[in-house]
Formats: structure tokens, sequence, C-alpha cells
């Protein structure tokens, strides 16, 4: 029994010995164990800007040194290795660590600082690192102060190194942005964007109130940036345009300025759908009270290309019957849509809107109270964030009302009672609205309708 059992435990070793050196792969330099992987060791430098962890603002230049520790991954193959900072001589780094996978003398390497920035094993830097940041030094240095290399390994069959020297570049530039205006919080950040594309390229929140931040961006050409703040009061739109090289650092002062009150005729889709349309003519933030000595007229629910559109009314005027409705004069001249006008005595509590024309002195700014098409008022209801509906279309929801109640003190539109459109669906129905669906009514029902302004 001691014989056999003697004899199948080195049958097992024997076989451990054989499959060892089947994972064992050949270089130029002889054999390298693919097990447990082979120790590594380079110097890499970084170039002109040597930065690291600890950075520093000293005048106009951020001074920064290598700290051992660090992670530095080492791309090749498929296959992404965490380094680590061994030893630091100017700018110059160790890196050590052990390479895994299937190395190669000669096989290209990209390398990437801090390895927290690698994008896997692609040998790029993420796409989406700089999506969020708090505006502090210490979390570029940790997070963001990114360098990137690329060149060759040197394989032995007992060791891997680098072919020459590989110097790592800068891959973002660090911006101190100080606002003259707002200031920024957790729940109000900075947003930059890039115009053309409207993308944004990185939100600024720091953790307590702040009105000068760290920011870092990635290089670019010529490139029109817009700088968002938008507070609880106001919103604060700025643009300019840059050439960013990256490691470089640039000191610049956002100077913004509040964008309410706006005149009516400035209005764009992309700020100002929900703004509050006061009897001054004038737009102001939304789901706030108007100022003192202003009175709210409507919410802005639809802003076109050509900067027309749709003001929302804050109340209802009184039941009508939709053949009444559509037997009143039609609009054409606001918003590309066909309104439906509303005469003297339609409307209700909306008389105030009289105060409205006076205010503008001039006649051809505005229409009259008017009942909408079925699309308008869909348009709108997206555009003030409902998200209701059925298969016939998108209605009113909680969402809209927000607008039209929040801070503005409107009348909500009803949850139990179908409101009118212009449109008309056959020869005994047209097309009403309830708050969770789109319904054709009955042509002899009295329904309320929800007027709108065209501008």
């Amino acid at each position: 029994m001691e014989d056999k059992t003697m004899k199948k435990v080195f049958g097992i070793a024997a076989l451990l010995l054989a499959l060892a050196a089947c994972n064992k792969i050949e270089s130029e330099n002889g054999p390298v164990e693919n097990i447990v992987g082979i120790p590594f060791s380079a110097t890499v430098s970084l170039g002109d800007n040597a930065a690291t962890k600890a950075l520093a603002e000293s005048g106009s230049t951020i001074v920064a040194t290598w700290a051992k520790g660090e992670k530095v991954a080492l791309i090749h193959n498929g296959v992404s290795d965490e380094m680590t900072v061994s030893s630091v001589s100017g700018g110059s780094a160790t890196i050590t660590g052990t390479i895994t996978g299937s190395p190669s003398d000669g096989d290209a390497v990209a390398i990437i600082y801090p390895s927290t920035a690698a994008d896997g094993t692609t040998g790029n830097v993420k796409a989406d690192l700089l999506t969020t940041q708090d505006g502090t030094l210490a979390t570029i240095a940790s997070a963001y102060d990114v360098r990137k290399g690329s060149g060759t390994l040197a394989v032995s069959s007992s060791a891997a190194s680098l072919s020459g020297n590989v110097s790592l570049t800068n891959q973002f530039a660090i911006f101190k942005f100080t606002l003259s205006g707002p200031s920024i919080d957790a729940t109000h950040p900075l947003v930059i964007k890039d115009n053309a594309s409207n993308k944004t390229i990185t939100t600024v929140t720091p953790a307590s109130t702040a009105t000068s931040v760290f920011v870092a961006m990635p290089a670019a050409a010529s490139t029109t940036y817009k700088f968002v703040v938008i507070t609880a009061d106001n919103k604060y739109i700025k643009s300019g345009t840059a050439t960013i090289a990256a490691g470089n650092y640039y000191q610049t002062t956002l100077t913004m300025s509040p964008r309410y009150p706006l005149a009516l005729s400035s209005a764009t889709a992309e700020w100002d759908l929900g703004a509050v349309a006061c009897d001054d003519g004038y737009l102001y933030m939304e789901k706030k009270a108007a100022p003192a000595g202003k009175t709210a007229i409507g919410i802005v629910g639809k802003v076109t290309e050509t900067g027309h559109g749709l003001i929302l009314a804050l109340q209802d005027a009184p039941s009508q019957k939709w053949n009444t409705i559509n037997g009143w004069p039609p609009v054409t001249t606001f918003a590309g849509t066909t309104l439906k006008q509303l005469p003297e005595e339609a409307l209700g509590s909306l008389k105030i809107y009289t105060l409205f024309m006076r205010s503008l002195n001039d006649f051809n700014t505005l229409s009259s109270w008017c009942v909408a098409q079925k699309r308008d008022y869909e348009e709108i209801f997206v555009n003030l964030g409902s998200t209701t509906g059925n298969s016939s279309g998108t209605t009113f929801d909680a969402n809209v009302n927000a607008y039209i109640t929040t801070g503005v003190g409107g009348t909500a539109m009803s949850d139990w009672r179908f409101y009118w459109s212009a449109t008309e669906s056959n020869d005994s129905h047209a097309w009403g609205f309830l708050i969770d669906y789109c319904y054709e009514v009955s042509k002899t029902y009295s329904d309320p309708v929800r007027p709108v302004l065209g501008f």
C-alpha cells in the first residue's frame, strides 16, 4: 500500500512540473514564467511639468512633486498591472511591481498615472473622469492630475523593464476660476459646457460655499465654453472662447450677471422654459413669487427657434363647449400655430391680461388669451416636465402644476376635469386633457380651458 501511495505522489509531482513547463513563454532573452508574474522596475519622467499628488498654487504657477507610494497603471497585451512609485529623484520616479499576463520583449506598453485614471485595459484615460469635481487642488492632485506615456517592454527570463526613457505628459490643464457675481455650493454648482454641442464637460460642486475653485479641463483647440450657475434666485450664464493646452495653469475671472429680469423678446428654449412672465413684459426666475410691484401673468411653456412661443395662464378661463371655442377668431401670427382667441366675455379672471398689454406698449408683441392646439399643449406639458399620458398623447401632471403654483401662486390644473384644446378629433368629438391621459371628448360637454398667450 505504501509503494502505491508513493508512486501516486510522485506521479502528481511529475504532472505539476509538466504543466509548469507548458506555462512558460519564450522571448528573445529566454523563457519567461507566466504563472505568478515577474518583477518589473523602470524609471519614468514627467517631462517639463512635474506634478503629482502634492499640488500647491504659487503665484501664477502650480508647484508639484512626486510622492512615494503613488500608483501607476502599466497596460500591455490586454492586461493592466498596477505599479508603485518606490523612489523619487527630481522630476523622475522609479516604478516597481509585478508584470503579469504574457509579456514579451518589444511589446507596446501604455503608462497612466494615477492608475485610477486608466480606462481598464484600453490604454486610454477614462472618458468620464472629469464629470464631477469638488474644486480643490487636493482632489485634482489625487485623481485628475493625469499623465500618460508609451514605450516598449524589455523582458528577460527573470525581470522586466522599459526600453529607453519614457516621459509621461499631462492630459489636462488646471484652471483657477474666480466667480464675480454668484457663489456656488453643494446645491448650486458651476456647470461647464461645450457651447457647440451643449455637452457638459464637468460639474464643480464644492463642499462649502465658494467663489474660487480649481478645475481640471481637457486640452482643446479654440472652443467656446458656457459657464452656468443656477442659484435659488437667479440664473447666471457666461460664454467664452479659449484654447486650452495640456499641462498649463490658467487663472480666470468669470464675471457673471443675473439673467433675470429678461425681456420677453430675449427668451430661449434652452434657459427660459418655466420662467414667470410678469405684467411688465419681463421674465423672472421660475417657481418664485413675482418681485414687489409686479404681477405674475403666466409661465413660459414654449419658445421656438425664432424666439416666439407660448405662455401658459396661471388660472382657468370659464368652461365652454368646443363648438363655441371653434367659432372664436383664429390667430396665426405667433409660435407657428393656429390659436383660438377668447372673446372678452370668456376671459373671467384673466382680464388682468390688459395690464400686461398696456405695460408692453406694443400690441404686436402678444396675442390675446387663446386656446392652443393639442400638439401645443403637449409640447408645453413636456417642456414643463410632464412624464404622464397615454397612447393618445402627453398630458399635464404634478410637475407641470408645480411651475404654476410654487411661489407664483397660480391655480393648479384640475385633477378631475377635462381641459379643451382647439383640435378636433371627428364630427362629434374634440381633444381634451385630464391629469393622466388625453381623451376624445364630446363637443357638447362644457369643460374649462387653460388659455395661452402667443408671443
